[in-house]
């Protein structure tokens, strides 16, 4: 993993820099520095300290099930692969993904960027057929000039019966990113 200092920036999130309100078309990058991801926070874990966000307070039964649960699942996507832990970004993956993309292959998407941001602006919420989707634009850019640019795709099972506690979480469906001038990199 890459030393802390990078700065983490994620479009459209719907938090403050300063005193002033984002637009959805603007970048984040937090005002404070970002901890090493290797130190480790009393009370919590080195990934918690790593991932500014990560392990935040839950949200209430409601808001989870909609886009404030998606949005805090995909922030937290975001983050992993911006911080390098991409054994957590893989594990975020819903079982569609992992079975198009072997946990090398993910990694590799990276390997030419250097330091790595990610943009991740408001996406659309749909449902169907008992589920519920929130797609995003997602673009990753590295300071080596490579970029990455797709989508990424959130899904839940509706309350249905018979659904497990697995199901009703929010996963990645589908990361589908496109290096400029190379094929598509897909995990749906």
């Amino acid at each position: 993993m890459r030393a802390a200092g990078m700065a983490l920036a994620l479009a459209g999130c719907g938090q403050t820099n300063g005193d002033s309100e984002t637009s959805s078309d603007e970048v984040i990058v937090p005002e404070s520095p970002i901890p090493s991801p290797t130190a480790s926070a009393p009370g919590g874990s080195a990934a918690e300290t790593a991932l500014p966000g990560a392990g935040s307070a839950p949200l209430v039964p409601e808001a989870e099930k909609g886009e404030p649960g998606a949005r805090k699942v995909l922030l937290d996507f975001a983050r992993a692969i911006q911080f390098e832990d991409f054994d957590r970004a893989y594990a975020m993956l819903g079982d569609t993904a992992r079975d198009n993309i072997s946990h090398a292959e993910f990694a590799a998407m990276f390997d030419d960027l250097g330091k790595i941001t990610v943009a991740v602006p408001m996406g659309q919420m749909e449902g169907a057929a008992g589920s519920l989707y929130y797609e995003v634009p997602t673009t990753i850019t590295g300071d080596k000039g490579g970029k990455l640019t797709g989508t990424t795709v959130l899904r839940r099972v509706n309350d249905v019966p018979g659904a497990t506690a697995e199901q009703l979480r929010w996963h990645i469906e589908s990361f589908e990113v496109e290096p400029a001038g190379k094929q598509a990199a897909s995990t749906s």
